[in-house]
């Protein structure tokens, strides 16, 4: 490992921790006591945008077609 590689390592743990911080953050503010709930609000949010990207796939097929 060169000093290039070492220092790449170090910023990322820094955006990890970082990551870690903002969560900790935001579920102290919202009162959120587990991943478990963040999870439950999250999936119907990903699911709403992967309906929607594929519909906008499927439009977008059918004009080509």
């Amino acid at each position: 490992m060169n000093k290039k590689d070492v220092i790449a390592i170090a910023e990322g743990l820094k955006q990890i921790e970082e990551g870690v911080e903002t969560i900790q953050r935001v579920m102290r503010e919202q009162n959120i006591k587990s991943i478990k709930e963040v999870a439950a609000e999250l999936i119907p949010m990903l699911k709403s945008d992967d309906d929607e990207i594929n519909e906008s796939i499927i439009e977008h097929l059918e004009k080509r077609g």
